[in-house]
């Protein structure tokens, strides 16, 4: 079994002992790139002094110091030290003393003195084993759970609990010998919680440990370590967690690397207010808190979320609010690049783990996984920069842009990096333009102040140094890609290099015709798509399949970047002028890319009709009529691909974002921002280019209909929705804009939008007139809207007919002289009072649901 012992030098070392052909072998990793010497020797006992093993058992580098003890330096493997001891079985040492030296700083940690200990082997005990003295001891007593767990290879610790007349009983025994302390918690709620228990609960001789564990010795019983905990119903929680601890060496006893737990009152449902509370607690705090513990907290929060597409959403919305700078990233404490690593390593391979096994809720997953970096080589960042400036000479002085920046990323290494080591490219690159370097830092959401504001500012600014200027482009720019491999899992260039071993011959040779003309415009869009396509119909394959989790996470990443650069090709290239040919190919990949994580059936039978159509030529009145009712199809199922996201997500973020204080625009637009993320956008603006041209072979009508309603009120021209943006309407208002950009919001008492400017189904605009519930509709007929501006002023009521097309009439004004039907307040919708994410139907009502869940009134 292997053993963790958590040194005070910060650094973790693995052990696992195994029996040998002659004797046993011991095996040492150490996660860490500093380079790190294992000071050593063996002891028959505790209490007896060392002595070094016969030279032909020394492992490999090792020397002798003194009598008593040989060092012996970590070898360099797969980004770990390592260190394989074997001793003969006719040595009769029990004991395996040791202190590390770093000779790189001088330093020494050697336990304060108390030197750290392996156990090679246990001292023979006679009597019986703890199971079977456990089996005594329940005999007559209800047993609510009983198991055994392998310390090392001859260890054991058994525990049971029983109930009793009220009373909650457990007892753990072991066969460890020594010194030994039961380091426990409490958890109320979830499994992976961990409290301090009540004192009421404290067997004697319990001391609280940093005011969140207790600790009990065990005591001598029949040749055993055991310790009994007693504690009435009352005070039952769902579980107690709880390792083992060896005051004498140091030693944390671990259940395969994890806490052990047992189970007492039951699992209670953890209500998603609650998980929201606890987030909310830990971000909001005047603790020390980063990234690394956010994303720690995260990956313990997932247990609690199991099969449960809500709370996922929640966890989602929380990391989103981070990936957007709305939290902190750092506060009162130092994280090491690669204690961060660790983290999203942990992290990542447990949201990999959840795409597994839970068909359901891999969109959502899909989504975490956006927000956190892959993780991997964090030492390296520490080290290369130091490697960078030592090669150029760069002295490590105050004052100066690279020794700030190096101290930063020495201490707390996060996304911002990216940002800065682009900019100061861009810096080198332009020979030393300063506004330059923070323009690219504002850009990329790195202000002046927030640089100045980390607890390692950076105030200086950099130097340009000519006669190093392109041997620091080179070195900047390996720099930035093992920055990006880092913090960016979605890097395309560094999604490829982590995937390509899953790959074959195939699938590799697309992917470098990808990479090759990414910023190729001459290289055709649809072929580029085309390719993107092929990769990921490939790639969704093996997520099918696949499960082992490192892979699934490689995989996934490779998928979210190019899910990301067809997203930017088609953007980029969607205004230069594409044949109808084109587009309509277009359509057809990137309708197939939305499949690939949101398979719908409406989109589904959309892509199969649309590749029926596509098959056909010419392209007929007929076929164009065709066509076009299948491009209204897929424009209602990108709406409902949209309202599922906003009734997902939106009210999350509202409770999250005012809890957080985050800015109103990032609360606002937070469900929007997402969707216009994903390739249903892309496919929203190749429907806005398309439909015009097949409403014109198809001899349509004048209009479409972007949000169904029936708007009524007095009519009022303007030449831009912006031009009135803020502005209240008293009374029911139909708008007639020249030009729409997307962005506004419609104004409060507006019933009805109409302009004759194409508009993105997904534009902000859209998406708040559909939530709103108001008319909105673009006219291509140029006589038509010209007039309905003629009739500025008088009141008309317009609604959508059978085929599609707005119709209206005038009316008096006697019939719109009531409240606006629209309210802006498109923040409210559905904002009703927050209780719970779950109520009975008998308490729906208004204030508390919104209003498509309200029970219809009585009939007369």
């Amino acid at each position: 079994m292997a053993e963790e012992i958590k040194t005070r030098s910060g650094t973790t070392l693995l052990v696992e002992r195994r029996e040998i052909d002659g004797g046993v072998e011991l095996s040492l990793r150490m996660k860490s790139t500093e380079t790190c010497i294992l000071h050593w020797g063996l002891a028959l006992n505790e209490r007896a002094p060392w002595q070094i093993p016969p030279q032909p058992l020394w492992p490999e580098g090792s020397r002798a110091f003194g009598k008593g003890a040989l060092q012996t330096p970590f070898i360099r493997h797969n980004n770990e030290g390592r260190i394989i001891i074997r001793l003969d079985k006719d040595l009769n040492f029990s004991i395996l003393n040791f202190a590390l030296f770093f000779p790189e700083d001088g330093s020494w940690d050697n336990n304060r003195g108390k030197n750290y200990r392996i156990r090679i082997k246990p001292p023979a005990r006679k009597g019986p084993s703890p199971a079977q003295v456990l089996e005594e001891a329940l005999k007559e007593r209800e047993v609510l759970f009983k198991d055994m767990y392998g310390l090392d290879p001859d260890s054991q610790l058994a525990v049971a609990l029983s109930r009793e007349d009220g009373r909650y009983r457990l007892v753990l025994l072991t066969d460890m010998a020594g010194p030994l302390l039961l380091h426990w918690g409490v958890a109320r709620h979830r499994r992976n919680e961990w409290l301090l228990p009540p004192a009421s609960m404290h067997p004697a001789g319990t001391e609280v440990f940093d005011d969140k564990a207790a600790e009990t010795p065990f005591v001598l019983y029949e040749g055993l370590n055991r310790l009994i905990l007693e504690f009435r119903e009352e005070d039952a929680p769902m579980g107690i967690p709880f390792v083992l601890r060896q005051p004498g060496t140091g030693r944390w006893i671990k259940n395969r690397g994890q806490n052990f737990y047992v189970p007492v009152a039951g699992q209670k449902e953890v209500p998603l207010s609650q998980l929201a509370e606890e987030i909310i607690r830990a971000e909001m705090g005047n603790h020390s808190w980063t990234l690394m513990h956010r994303f720690n907290l995260c990956h313990d929060l997932l247990e609690n979320v199991r099969n449960d597409v809500e709370g996922l959403a929640l966890l989602f919305v929380w990391l989103r609010f981070s990936a957007i700078r709305q939290l902190v990233w750092q506060r009162n404490y130092n994280t090491k690049p690669r204690e961060l690593t660790h983290s999203q390593d942990r992290l990542t391979l447990k949201l990999a783990d959840v795409y597994i096994n839970e068909p359901a809720s891999r969109d959502l997953i899909r989504l975490m996984m956006t927000t956190v970096g892959r993780g991997g080589e964090g030492q390296r960042i520490r080290d290369e920069i130091l490697h960078i400036m030592h090669r150029h000479h760069i002295k490590e002085v105050a004052g100066h842009f690279l020794e700030e920046w190096h101290q930063k990323l020495h201490n707390n290494a996060t996304p911002d990096d990216i940002v800065i080591c682009e900019a100061y490219l861009n810096f080198l690159k332009s020979d030393g333009d300063l506004e330059l370097f923070y323009r690219t830092l504002e850009a990329g959401g790195v202000t002046k102040e927030r640089l100045e504001g980390f607890e390692r500012p950076i105030k200086s600014s950099p130097d340009f140094i000519p006669h190093l200027k392109d041997a620091l482009i080179h070195d900047f720019e390996e720099y930035l890609r093992l920055l990006r491999s880092v913090h960016s899992g979605t890097d395309l260039e560094s999604a490829i290099n982590a995937a390509r071993y899953l790959l074959d011959d195939e699938a590799s040779g697309m992917l470098e015709f990808i990479w090759k003309h990414k910023d190729n415009s001459r290289t055709e869009v649809v072929e580029l798509v085309d390719r993107i396509t092929q990769v990921r119909r490939i790639l969704n394959r093996l997520l099918n399949t696949e499960k082992d989790n490192a892979r699934v996470r490689d995989i996934l990443y490779l998928d979210l970047a190019l899910e990301e650069f067809l997203r930017v090709i088609v953007e980029r290239n969607i205004h230069s002028r594409m044949e109808v040919k084109e587009l309509v190919e277009l359509v057809s990949l990137v309708l197939e890319n939305v499949r690939f994580f949101y398979d719908s059936e409406e989109f589904s039978a959309c892509l199969r009709e649309w590749k029926r159509l596509k098959a056909a030529s010419p392209l007929t009145r007929d076929r164009a009529l065709h066509a076009k009712a299948v491009l209204d199809r897929i424009g209602r199922a990108i709406g409902a691909f949209i309202d599922h996201y906003y009734q997902l997500l939106q009210p999350r973020a509202e409770l999250l974002g005012k809890a957080f204080q985050a800015d109103s625009w990032a609360i606002t637009l937070f469900s929007e921002e997402i969707v216009r993320g994903r390739p249903a956008f892309v496919l929203s603006m190749l429907l806005r280019y398309l439909d015009p041209v097949l409403r014109k072979k198809a001899k349509l009508g004048n209009w479409q209909v972007i949000s169904q309603g029936q708007g009524i009120g007095r009519v009022e021209t303007v030449e831009s929705l912006g031009a009135v943006q803020g502005k209240r309407f008293d009374s029911p208002t139909v708008i007639i804009a020249d030009k729409v950009r997307g962005d506004e919001e419609p104004p409060e008492g507006v019933t009805a939008v109409i302009t004759p400017d194409a508009v993105d189904l997904v534009s902000h605009v859209a998406v708040r007139a559909r939530n709103a519930r108001l008319l909105f509709a673009i006219c291509y007929d140029r006589k038509h809207l010209e007039h309905l501006k003629s009739l500025r002023g008088r009141y008309l009521n317009f609604a959508v007919d059978a085929s599609g097309d707005v119709v209206f009439e005038e009316v008096s004004g006697e019939m719109v002289n009531v409240p606006p039907r629209v309210k802006l307040g498109f923040i409210k919708i559905a904002r009703p009072e927050f209780t719970a994410y779950a109520i009975g139907a008998r308490d729906f009502r208004e204030g508390l649901v919104g209003g498509k869940s309200l029970p219809d009134p009585p009939s007369g």
